[in-house]
């Protein structure tokens, strides 16, 4: 019996790992889309190798476009190709995705009928290039989506067919489309779930793999970094009210903090409801306020402790207590993510 998930693989120049994933996915019953990426022509035996197999679409255009571009001519694809169609799965063909654990998107798909996202782990041995970059991107969108994935970076994804017209929309073209996706999905409270699976490399130095180090790298923290303009705008008028309230020494320090932090409050959310708006109100609501409490409180004891007992300077200890705060955010999204497991 055919499966109700459409196995989407774009790829580029691909090796004969790509005959052996899509071979054992049909065997398990998948439809496939296959997107060749705008490969020359000296791979066209292995697309047609591929092409000729039984439940796979194939698809190409001439000029490569970038892992993102694929993925979302793919998604556009599937209304069309499977109308039928209740998930989509994306997959790399480069052999890095266990059978295995695709059954068990599948299964989570089921189960969730919501985002599961793969989660790798990195042993000792892992090729620095796919190490390159995850902890830090890992820390710095948690920052910001306040919502933790162990590994944001793997092309292992299941999707609900609903969510197609928010993924064709997602800007970015090539690797840093898959960041986007993840942002773009947890600032819009959709509820992401997180399934760890098996870490495979086809050689120690992940050759198979197009993957830039450098300038991949660099273009993925560039997307975190646009997605914070909100947050670092709001952090900065945090500490301009801070040190203004602190440095008149009108109220009480426990008043100058819940006054600067209750107008940086909604000046955020505000800011999120038009950029990012989402129709779990009361979900995001409550998110941000316990955060936005804790943070709050941290802040509150630090500038007491240190300006009002021990008199240190207001400027830097305010900028130090922003920051240190704002980091909260990442240990209570660690603290809270046994919520969004797919286990």
């Amino acid at each position: 019996m055919v499966k109700e998930a459409v196995v989407l693989i774009p790829s580029y120049e691909p090796s004969h790992f790509l005959i052996e994933t899509v071979e054992a996915i049909t065997k398990e019953d998948f439809p496939v889309l296959l997107i060749n990426d705008g490969s020359s022509s000296s791979y066209d035996s292995i697309f047609a190798k591929v092409a000729s197999l039984p439940r796979v679409n194939y698809r190409s255009y001439p000029v490569n476009h970038g892992k993102g571009y694929a993925m979302k001519y793919g998604f556009a694809l599937i209304p069309e190709l499977y109308p039928s169609a209740r998930f989509v799965i994306t997959v790399d063909g480069d052999g890095q995705h266990a059978l295995t654990d695709i059954l068990r998107i599948y299964d989570a798909l089921l189960k969730k009928d919501e985002p599961v996202f793969g989660v790798r782990s990195f042993p000792k041995g892992t090729p620095w290039k796919s190490r390159l970059g995850n902890q830090l991107s890992k820390i710095n969108r948690s920052l910001l989506t306040k919502q933790y994935i162990a590994d944001d970076q793997c092309g292992l994804r299941g999707f609900p067919v609903r969510y197609l017209p928010s993924l064709i929309q997602t800007k970015g073209s090539r690797y840093e489309y898959e960041m986007n996706e993840l942002i773009r999905c947890q600032m819009m409270q959709y509820p992401v779930y997180s399934l760890p699976i098996q870490t495979i490399y086809t050689d120690e130095k992940n050759s198979a793999s197009h993957f830039r180090p450098v300038r991949d790298t660099l273009k993925i923290q560039g997307i975190i970094l646009f997605h914070s303009i909100g947050a670092l705008l709001t952090n900065a008028l945090l500490m301009f009210l801070l040190i203004t309230f602190l440095e008149r020494d009108s109220f009480p320090l426990w008043l100058d903090t819940f006054l600067a932090y209750t107008s940086c409050f909604f000046l955020y959310f505000l800011f999120l409801s038009i950029f990012y708006p989402s129709q779990r109100f009361y979900r995001r609501l409550s998110k941000e306020l316990l955060f936005s409490a804790i943070r709050m409180a941290a802040c509150s004891q630090f500038l007491f402790l240190f300006i009002r007992l021990l008199h240190g300077p207001v400027i830097p200890m305010v900028i130090l207590s922003v920051l240190l705060s704002a980091y909260l955010n990442v240990l209570l999204s660690w603290a809270f993510r046994k919520i969004y497991r797919a286990y």
